[in-house]
């Protein structure tokens, strides 16, 4: 005889999605969770299978045609709870911050920071589920990282608040949903030469890491690159990155500046030299400042983010300005060559460095994560 699973049992609850969610066998996890499901106390059959649906995008509790009609919304009952669910997560009083990041800008380290020193989870928006590991496992990561309305919701009525880290552009609707959930973007960025040459080390780094327990269809949909990749030249590595990548990295930049010159948002930028690598003391101050520090208390900030290193869920790679100048010519031509019609228009310089810059030797060296 089974023993059926209380609703006040929410660790157990807690404790079973953490194991059973991240699968990337979409039949598996249907399966364990209706199986769960089954052995819940009937009184509480409801709200468990409400909290499972949370917990993974594509999860549906099996119940028959009669069941599912007698739940059936209409049209004025979804909007009615549409309003409260947005109610909800607007009006409530929790942090709830976006680090928006070009690749390799030390986003991962600052978000883990933030996370540490508020209490707070580091949350998905591009996508509704409890955890980030369950929208990686059904292959999301080549979708661009739009903020999804139902994550927005459903983190911003979780009591507590939320970071989130994504490689996402602005857009005016974004910024409309930044305002209306009450959500504070941080943006940070880093000169595109040294950009393209850490993020290749890193892809190559992974496909040689992952590839023994990974399909290559799954190492595809996680980075996009073909499957000879880790094992080609540099050049042709650099070049074939750079021409997947730099219109993102360009119109990366461009439309959170374009959108803040609106007076749409108004971020906090962070730049990886000037910012991380030189002044983290500086840094510390003015995150808090502008997350508040009722959230984030300034010495607390300070002291993980001086700390080199961090948990073995960041990236680690050599904290250096100028890594850029082994990019082949060939390589950084085409980068200007992209950025060349929108010159006029905007300044780049402090994300794209003129030829002397280049030239000039690192003078920092401390090790980092990215």
């Amino acid at each position: 005889m089974t023993m059926s699973v209380a609703v006040a049992d929410w660790t157990e609850i807690k404790d079973f999605i953490h194991q059973n969610a991240s699968s990337p066998d979409l039949a598996a996890v249907r399966n364990s969770f209706s199986d769960f499901l089954s052995r819940t106390a009937p009184q509480d059959v409801f709200k468990v299978a409400g909290f499972l649906s949370l917990a993974h995008p594509f999860y549906l509790p099996p119940v028959d045609k009669a069941t599912a009609d007698a739940l059936t919304l209409t049209l004025t009952q979804f909007g009615e709870l549409l309003m409260r669910a947005r109610l909800t997560a607007a009006k409530a009083e929790q942090p709830r911050v976006l680090v928006a990041c070009m690749p390799k800008s030390a986003s991962t380290f600052v978000t883990n920071c933030l996370q540490q020193v508020m209490g707070v989870p580091n949350v998905a928006l591009m996508g509704a589920s409890l955890t980030r590991q369950p929208l990686h496992s059904m292959g999301i990561t080549l979708r661009e990282q739009e903020t999804d309305e139902l994550a927005l919701i459903q983190h911003g009525c979780n009591g507590v608040g939320y970071v989130a880290q994504h490689h996402v552009r602005c857009t005016p609707y974004l910024c409309h949903q930044l305002e209306m959930y009450g959500i504070r973007p941080v943006v940070t960025y880093r000169n595109v030469f040294d950009s393209f040459v850490s993020l290749d080390e890193m892809l190559v780094g992974n496909r040689r890491r992952l590839s023994e327990n990974f399909t290559t269809d799954a190492l595809y949909f996680d980075d996009g690159m073909p499957d000879t990749y880790a094992d080609l030249d540099d050049e042709t590595r650099y070049m074939l990155l750079v021409d997947r990548q730099v219109a993102w990295y360009l119109q990366f930049f461009l439309s959170w500046k374009r959108c803040e010159a609106l007076g749409l948002v108004a971020p906090l930028w962070v730049s990886y030299e000037q910012d991380f690598l030189q002044n983290r003391q500086g840094l510390a101050l003015r995150l808090a400042n502008f997350i508040g520090t009722q959230h984030v208390r300034p010495e607390a900030l300070l002291d993980v983010l001086a700390r080199n290193g961090g948990e073995k869920t960041d990236r680690f790679n050599k904290g250096v300005t100028g890594r850029g100048r082994r990019l082949p010519e060939s390589v950084r031509a085409r980068i200007r060559a992209a950025f060349e019609p929108y010159r006029q228009d905007f300044d780049f310089s402090g994300i794209l460095p003129d030829d002397e810059a280049l030239q000039r030797p690192s003078s920092a060296s401390a090790e980092c994560v990215l």
